[in-house]
Order: C-alpha cells, then sequence, then structure tokens
C-alpha cells in the first residue's frame, strides 16, 4: 500500500468523496454511500478510524448509533425505537465509542414517534461523569417531550457553534433548554429558528428565544421568524452578523429608527426579509450600513407595481453600499394578478440594474409581467457576464401575454454568460431556425446551463426544438412548463406541457448523438482512420438495459447491518 494511505487526513478526504456520490443521469443527485464506507473501514487497520469518523460525522437519526449496540437492548417496533433492558457498561462503552466522532446530530420532528421516551432516559444516565459527544459542533432539535429534555442537556457543551430548532413553540424545549445556550455554547456562531404559523406579539415562546439571542454575541448567521424590536436592536450591534433572515412583521421601523446607535449591522452581507409590503422591506434596508451587502432577497405580500421597480432598480444601483451586491431575489407572495400597463416590466427598468457587473443571480417573482424581446436579453448577456441564474418566468402564472423571445435570442446569453445554471424565461418556442446543413446556435455551446423554467412558452415542433437545444445547451437535465395550478386552466395546456416533456426527453438522446459524433471525429483526425474505426466497433460490448438500477439511500428502510459493529468485524 501506498504510504500516502497510511496519513489520516488523505484518507478522509478520499472517503469524503466516496460517501456522497452524485447520480448524473436522468437527473442530478448526492446520496450517501453507508455500505461503501462501512466495507472501508473493515478493509484494514490504516482505514477503520478515518472511514469510521467520516461515517458517523453526521448522524440525523439515533438509530444508527443504537444499533450498534447488542441486539437484545434494542428493538424495533414498526418504526419505533424502544430498549429491552437497562444500559450495562459494556453497552456504554461502545455507544461512547461511536457517539465521540458525531459533528453533527439532529433529532427532527419524527422523533416524537419513532423514539420511545424511556431510550432518552437511559441515554441521559451515563454511568459516570462523561461527554457523550465530545466533538459535536451542531445538532437540530425538533424533540421537545419532558423525558427527553435531560438528554438534550448533554448536547450543550462548548464546542457546539449552529443550532438549530424545529418549529419553535412553547414547550419544555423552549424554556428548559434554549435559556442554557449562552451559558454553555457561548461561541454559537449559527441559530435557525422558525415555526409553523405566525407570530403574535408578546408570545412567551418569541420572547424568550429574542432573550436568548440578545445574550449571544459571536453570531454569524440567523434565521428566524418575527423577532421583536429589542432583538433587532441588539442584531443591529453585533460585529460578526454576515447573514440575517427574518420577518419584519412585528418590527416597529419607527421605534428602532429612534433606537438605533451609530453602528447599524456593520458586516452583513446576506439580507433575507419577509414584509407586509415593498415599502417596509426597503425602509429596513435603509438602516443597513454594511458596505458588503451581496445578497438581498425580499419576500413581500403585496404587489409593487413597474413604476416603483424603476425607482428601486435606480436606487439600489447608485448605493455605493451596494457596488458588490451579485443576488437579487424578489417574490411577491400574492399568486394573482390583473394586470395592466402599470404591471409590465421592460428592459429600460432593468437597465439601471446593469450597473451591478458582479451580478450572478436575478430572480423576480412578481405580480408584474415582462415585456422582452431578443434583443433585450442581448442587452441583459452584454452586461451581466457572470450570471449563473437568471428567472424572469414568474413560474406560478407565467408572462399571460405573447413572449417576443425566441429560442436563437438565447444564443447571446448562452455565449456571453458561460456560467449560466438556471434559465427562466417564457419563450415563442414557435419560431425556429430555418432547417439548414448549418450547426444551430453559429457553433454556441453552454455546458452550464441544466435547467430551464419556461412557464407558459407555446411550442409546435419538439423534435425541432430539441435538436436546437441539444446544440447549444447539450447538459439540460430538466425543463419546467405548465406545472402549476394557475396554468392548469390556460387554453392548450395538456398539449404544450406534452410537448416540453418530449423536448426534454430528446435533448438527452440527441446530445448524446453529438457527443459520439465529437469523439468519433476526433479520433479520425487525430490519424486513428478507418482501420482503427473498424477496431473499435468489433471490439465495443452491449448491454441489455431492462431497467435503471437506484443505489442505496438514506432511508428509514435501509438495512443498517452492513456498518454495525464495525470493530467487532474487522479482525
Amino acid at each position: 500500500m501506498h504510504i500516502c494511505l497510511t496519513i489520516d487526513e488523505i484518507l478522509t478526504i478520499v472517503f469524503q468523496h466516496a460517501f456522497i456520490i452524485s447520480k448524473p443521469e436522468p437527473k442530478s443527485r448526492e446520496f450517501r454511500d453507508r455500505r461503501t464506507l462501512a466495507r472501508l473501514a473493515r478493509t484494514c487497520r490504516c482505514f477503520l478510524e478515518p472511514a469510521l469518523d467520516v461515517l458517523y460525522y453526521e448522524i440525523n437519526d439515533l438509530l444508527w448509533l443504537i444499533k450498534c449496540m447488542p441486539d437484545d437492548l434494542w428493538v424495533v417496533n414498526g418504526k419505533r425505537l424502544s430498549f429491552n433492558r437497562p444500559m450495562q457498561q459494556s453497552d456504554w462503552d461502545i455507544f461512547l465509542r461511536y457517539a465521540r466522532r458525531v459533528r453533527s446530530l439532529e433529532f427532527d420532528r419524527q422523533c416524537l414517534s419513532t423514539t420511545h421516551p424511556k431510550v432518552y432516559v437511559a441515554l441521559a444516565q451515563p454511568p459516570s461523569p462523561v461527554v457523550i459527544f465530545p466533538r459535536l459542533v451542531h445538532f437540530r432539535c425538533g424533540e421537545y417531550r419532558m423525558e427527553a429534555i435531560p438528554f438534550l442537556m448533554h448536547l450543550l457543551q462548548p464546542t457546539v457553534v449552529h443550532v438549530d430548532i424545529d418549529n419553535l413553540m412553547s414547550n419544555p424545549l423552549t424554556f428548559a433548554v434554549l435559556p442554557l445556550l449562552p451559558s454553555r455554547c457561548p461561541r454559537i456562531r449559527q441559530i435557525m429558528a422558525f415555526r409553523n404559523f405566525v407570530f403574535q406579539r408578546g408570545d412567551q415562546a418569541l420572547e424568550t428565544f429574542s432573550k436568548v439571542l440578545c445574550q449571544l454575541t459571536e453570531l454569524q448567521t440567523l434565521r428566524c421568524a418575527e423577532l421583536p424590536d429589542d432583538g433587532v436592536l441588539h442584531l443591529s450591534h453585533l460585529p460578526n452578523l454576515k447573514i440575517l433572515r427574518m420577518d419584519l412583521r412585528l418590527v416597529s421601523l419607527d421605534h428602532i429608527e429612534s433606537a438605533f446607535g451609530c453602528i447599524r449591522f456593520p458586516a452583513l452581507q446576506e439580507v433575507l426579509l419577509s414584509a407586509p409590503s415593498m415599502s417596509h422591506s426597503l425602509r429596513f434596508l435603509r438602516f443597513i450600513q454594511s458596505t458588503s451587502v451581496d445578497t438581498i432577497n425580499l419576500n413581500v405580500d403585496d404587489e409593487t407595481c413597474a413604476a416603483d421597480y424603476t425607482a428601486i432598480f435606480t436606487s439600489w444601483a447608485s448605493d455605493p453600499s451596494y457596488r458588490n451586491l451579485s443576488a437579487i431575489d424578489i417574490s411577491e407572495m400574492q399568486v394573482w394578478r390583473d394586470y395592466d400597463y402599470k404591471h409590465i416590466i421592460d428592459i429600460t427598468i432593468l437597465r439601471p440594474l446593469f450597473q451591478l457587473k458582479h451580478l450572478t443571480s436575478l430572480k423576480l417573482e412578481t405580480l408584474c409581467t415582462f415585456d422582452l424581446d431578443d434583443a433585450a436579453i442581448k442587452e441583459i448577456a452584454m452586461a451581466w457576464p457572470l450570471l449563473e441564474t437568471l428567472d424572469l418566468s414568474i413560474r406560478e402564472c407565467g408572462w399571460e401575454i405573447p413572449s417576443k423571445v425566441t429560442l436563437p435570442g438565447l444564443v447571446p446569453l448562452l455565449r456571453h454568460c458561460p456560467n449560466l445554471v438556471l434559465l427562466g424565461v417564457v419563450v415563442d418556442a414557435t419560431v425556429l431556425p430555418v432547417n439548414s446543413t448549418r450547426l444551430p446556435g453559429a457553433g454556441v455551446r453552454n455546458t452550464s446551463l441544466e435547467s430551464l423554467w419556461l412557464a407558459d412558452s407555446k411550442i409546435t415542433r419538439p423534435s425541432l426544438v430539441a435538436s436546437f437545444l441539444s446544440t447549444i445547451a447539450p447538459n439540460i437535465e430538466q425543463i419546467v412548463s405548465w406545472n402549476t395550478p394557475l396554468l392548469s386552466g390556460r387554453n392548450g395546456m395538456d398539449k404544450y406541457l406534452k410537448r416540453w416533456k418530449e423536448v426534454e426527453s430528446s435533448v438527452r438522446h440527441f446530445a448524446l448523438a453529438r457527443k459520439q459524433e465529437r469523439e468519433w471525429a476526433s479520433r479520425w483526425y487525430k490519424g486513428g482512420c478507418a482501420n482503427d474505426a473498424v477496431e473499435v466497433v468489433v471490439d465495443e460490448q452491449v448491454q441489455v438495459y431492462d431497467s435503471e438500477p437506484e443505489p442505496p439511500t438514506d432511508s428509514d428502510d435501509d438495512d443498517g447491518d452492513e456498518f454495525e459493529n464495525c470493530y467487532a468485524d474487522v479482525f
């Protein structure tokens, strides 16, 4: 074995890549291959420790740890885990051997139905004073039963820097565990806490959470629902707060404006706000003093007319604080509109944003519609060459008016924005280049584009459209159109949806055929000529594809036997 494979740090990196695997076809996704890591752990002594560290780095269910202990200790009835007997010293030795590797531990709300309270009672009583998870840095908790509180107390230690609370409610988790965070986890840098419905002013759970926040001084990221004024004022003075996501419904802007000091959010980079109106959000944005803001995400209840967007974009483009702005995401939460000339966004409204040269993402899900053409798309391409995401499709209801953007009109965007991954725009796919032997798109080939969101785009010739798209964007994996309730009632919805599904399927096949042609031509011109080509055909193997095998996942039905008791099975 090579000497490099005796170094734990190198092996850890290798095993991390073996653990998280991307499945490229038919659509990219990642899955965790626990079985492979378990086999690596049993391969040799050098692999054992690094493989187990990666395998147990992130645990989303206590069952993964408990199943390492003897079978006579635990039982799963249906999907509910419970203990048959008290834990002994030998059981604890095994549990702690694996628990010391855990960095991230999750107890989501499913634990309420999958874990018996007696399990928490037993795990909260180690035989001697010991830190159960000495390397824990993150835990997510939705378990709020009183029997679980003593065990949750064991998770509060100085190593923890990231805490997620599922569904912040008036329960023992909120009133018994949260208040201890500032004293037991003083280095917390990230907190997330939401609930399933809107807080009301004076809510006891919200007040408790706000008091906890006011004692944390090293926060860098906060994602939460509503906050009272005191919590917002505390956040404004934090020197390291970089990411803020919150709801402004309970914030009195007049009060906090008068209470603000000379320092207001000095380091903020990402701002994600929910508010009843656009004016409410914009007023809060003006309080921010940071010159490093690179992401603005606004979710508002009320509608905003096109003239207001002109003023907003002009203001942002001229504000030195936003010179590094790279991502803009605006969503108006209403799903019904009755637009008129006051609610049409054209290229003149977007032009002020052209001054933001670092823009990589623009998403506008508004109650306005768009009036753009091929020339406008070219202007966008020339102004923002760093674009990775452009979504103007208004997915819920589309543009409703006929689009002037054609498929050939997308070519400049794909040429000048080589990093574009997601494109959302309504196109008139009935307009196509004239059939010829010339390569479509004048040779443009963007290999980054993966997703097309086309809303209510119309199409007549799916095979020609697929042929064109497979040339200019051969790696398209997803085409989304005509898939919302508001679009389902439109005339021709069924036929357009069917045609775009056909395009989505055909693009992959056409792109593969073109790739094979290019490789063949490359081999030919490098000197292989006819004899080599014949040899390749003779040696080529075939396979019958009855069905597509699915890789193993992290589902509850996975057989955990492959990685139980890895220590015992190695030698």
